[in-house]
């Protein structure tokens, strides 16, 4: 039996036009096991029947919080909204698609309470597309000692990130300004993994629908308003994205030392920018593999014919 906190949760809701599926969002924020929790909605100016979901439920749940934009903000600005309206000590956010398992918090909080030098807790990420599973998400457990070693270990494997939808510190994360750029929200974990240890659990889910935003990067180029240039490189926008806050602009690093800084920036880089050819050249070696396996059979097969002659 997990322990019920006194802490207060914040989940925060961005919402955009995903009216057919944020109810089952909101009802999995509030179907909790885990009763001290807030679920802030902010409404990107939605042109479908969101305002009206949202008023509903504010209006029957007292832990609902709602906010509307007047005007579209792009998606960067309505996630910082929510967090920035939180009143919990601890946060997550939570897709106006997807929805997490009813003791999600209460498992999360629980192994957050029990130690002072974790940083983030997140479920195992599940991916679905037309309601049907079609993968489980990259799985991290970065917990060495030393926050460089752990920031370079996020940037070579981070994929999917379903990190970012963990459970964090609200202090900490309140610190961080998510860049609005192809891979801002690597770098917002980047900078939280900086900052204590992480971990994933595969005791509880968070679930993903595979549509929206997320569907390709030149989907979220669009969707952040960013050159199409940043979808057709994406590894080298985050790249050079990642350098630059390690250097400069991550609010994490900066009473860390300089030289520490940039030979990190150095590494990080040299890792994003190299993934695409390590999973092109893995795709070669899969293929020559087949392709010599193959040759072996038909070998044997000729050989065999030819004995039995």
């Amino acid at each position: 039996m997990i322990r019920q906190s006194q802490t207060l949760v914040t989940i925060g809701i961005p919402t955009y036009n995903r009216a057919t599926m944020l109810r089952r969002s909101i009802e999995s924020a509030l179907g909790q096991d885990y009763s001290m929790i807030e679920v802030i909605i902010s409404n990107n100016a939605s042109t479908d029947d969101t305002q009206d979901i949202c008023q509903e439920y504010s209006k029957k749940d007292g832990r609902v919080k709602y906010v509307t934009q007047s005007s579209n903000r792009g998606p960067v600005a309505n996630f910082a909204e929510v967090l920035k309206r939180a009143s919990g000590e601890y946060f997550m956010w939570l897709g106006d698609d997807d929805w997490i398992d009813a003791s999600y918090v209460s498992h999360c909080v629980s192994l957050l309470d029990e130690d002072s030098g974790l940083a983030l807790v997140s479920g195992a990420p599940v991916y679905y597309r037309n309601e049907i599973i079609t993968y489980k998400g990259k799985w991290f457990d970065l917990s060495e000692e030393w926050w460089a070693v752990r920031v370079a270990r996020y940037y070579a494997t981070v994929a999917d990130n379903g990190m970012f939808y963990g459970i964090m510190r609200t202090a900490q994360l309140q610190q961080i300004v998510t860049p609005n750029t192809i891979g801002g929200d690597w770098h917002c974990i980047a900078n939280i993994v900086s900052m204590g240890k992480t971990r994933m659990s595969s005791a509880v889910a968070v679930h993903r629908d595979l549509g929206g935003a997320t569907v390709s990067y030149r989907k979220i180029a669009e969707s952040l308003g960013l050159p199409t240039i940043q979808a057709v490189f994406p590894m080298t926008t985050i790249a050079l994205g990642a350098a630059m806050d390690i250097v400069i602009a991550g609010a994490a690093y900066k009473k860390r030392g300089l030289p520490t800084r940039l030979l990190l920036a150095g590494v990080v880089f040299l890792l994003v920018i190299s993934r695409p050819t390590f999973r092109y050249t893995a795709r070669v070696k899969r293929r020559l593999t087949k392709v010599k396996n193959s040759l072996k059979r038909n070998i044997l097969l000729l050989v065999n014919g030819a004995n039995n002659k």
